[in-house]
């Protein structure tokens, strides 16, 4: 595998992650709206234990994912074979994405099955965020392999 192909099936999991996330927004709204399933109070215990799993999966998963592959990268840097290097890469930059993102497509349906309860709408934008600097570029990449080399 060279750099355009790990970049072009990064590009594919970076896109479809969001893709999930609206389409299980769309869904749990349709839900809602065409009375399939009632909204849950936010205050009841069905509501809060919704809010904190959604809430604790942003807490782990957003920091966990960018240490665990920033620990990886450091790793495969030591590494001369390119097409290994690229490979272990590629498979780090998957989790990553993951990782850090999949508070969205938790949050956008918890969001809608909370009655529009607002603090799920601001952990999925959290979620977002992390989501944005996942994007996998060239310049990225190439940093995040040769991490002795200084950025300005």
């Amino acid at each position: 595998m060279n750099k355009a192909q790990v970049l072009k099936k990064l590009n594919i999991c970076y896109y479809a992650i969001m893709f999930a996330a609206l389409a299980a927004g769309t869904i749990a709204y349709l839900l809602v709206v065409w009375q399939k399933i009632t909204p849950i109070d936010p205050l009841s215990v069905w509501g809060k234990v919704i809010q904190y799993v959604v809430i604790l999966d942003v807490l782990l998963t957003v920091p966990g994912g960018l240490w665990w592959h920033k620990r990886t990268c450091n790793r495969l840097a030591k590494i001369e074979d390119e097409s290994l290097q690229l490979a272990g890469y590629h498979r780090s930059a998957k989790w990553r994405i993951i990782l850090v993102s999949n508070t969205m497509v938790l949050a956008f349906p918890a969001f809608y099955l909370l009655g529009a309860y607002m603090s799920m709408l601001w952990v999925a934008a959290i979620a977002a965020i992390g989501w944005y600097f996942t994007k996998p570029t060239e310049k990225k990449l190439f940093f995040e392999l040769h991490p002795e080399v200084e950025q300005y």
